[in-house]
């Protein structure tokens, strides 16, 4: 397992928190929520991610009505 933090700030650089934060690592893979840690713009969740694996990291934000998926392809080391 892996463990992702996710830092989200606001417009103006402030710690943005009360989001839906979630990761998948491909389109036919479920979200998985991250936990918020605290209200200070950190969510964490662990993702198993087989070694030497291409991938993208799939970061869900929602906050309201609003909601925007962020992509990081990723390459991680055996």
């Amino acid at each position: 397992m892996d463990e992702f933090l996710v830092m989200v700030t606001d417009g103006r650089g402030r710690p943005a928190y009360n989001l839906i934060v979630s990761l998948r690592t491909s389109d036919q893979n479920p979200w998985k929520q991250a936990i918020e840690d605290g209200q200070i713009g950190v969510y964490r969740r662990a993702v198993k991610v087989e070694p030497g694996a291409n991938f993208v990291l799939q970061v869900q934000i929602r906050r309201k009505d609003a909601e925007d998926v962020l992509y990081f392809p990723l390459t991680l080391q055996p």
